[in-house]
């Protein structure tokens, strides 16, 4: 059993930033930062807006954007996140690690940035980017290196941190 690391710093939630493509659909949970020993490592725990263990499986235990929202605000949750689902059409695209303490983001991300053209923001650490775009891929999801992709039983913490660019390799 490790010592937990500090609890991570998120981001503030900016929901006037969100789309309503998103917003608009009862697939959305609150979430806590946890502690996990066996993986010495803090993750993300999807909740109900009353505090209950949501699934991403599950969409009973899911909700309207506006319930999470403020749950988030008043009852001290550290996020809200958007459960992906096939029904909806719209992909997640996970940039982990790519956008470093001066706000520069990595060559390859940018690409998937300009590739994708659509809804980007910061993860609620600051270093990774969260792409929302329509679309299908041929599986549930799938990850190789810093980058995952998933169509459903997921979901992404949102912030509604716009990504600002800054091509600062010279």
């Amino acid at each position: 059993m490790s010592a937990p690391s500090p609890k991570p710093t998120c981001l503030k939630v900016f929901p006037e930033n969100i789309p309503e493509l998103l917003t608009s659909l009862p697939q959305w949970v609150t979430w806590r930062a946890v502690w996990q020993d066996d993986r010495g490592k803090w993750t993300k725990v999807p909740h109900q807006p009353d505090g209950r263990k949501a699934k991403s499986t599950d969409p009973a235990t899911w909700a309207e954007f506006g319930e999470c929202l403020e749950a988030y605000q008043v009852r001290g949750f550290d996020g809200i996140g958007f459960v992906f689902t096939e029904e909806a059409g719209i992909i997640g695209v996970d940039l982990d690690k790519c956008v470093a303490e001066d706000g520069t983001i990595d060559e390859w991300a940018l690409e998937a940035v300009h590739r994708f053209n659509s809804f980007t923001e910061l993860s609620p650490s600051g270093t990774g980017l969260h792409i929302y775009v329509r679309g299908d891929i041929p599986m549930t999801g799938t990850k190789r290196g810093h980058v995952e992709i998933y169509r459903q039983s997921r979901f992404f913490t949102v912030t509604g941190r716009l990504l600002e660019v800054r091509c600062g390799h010279d």
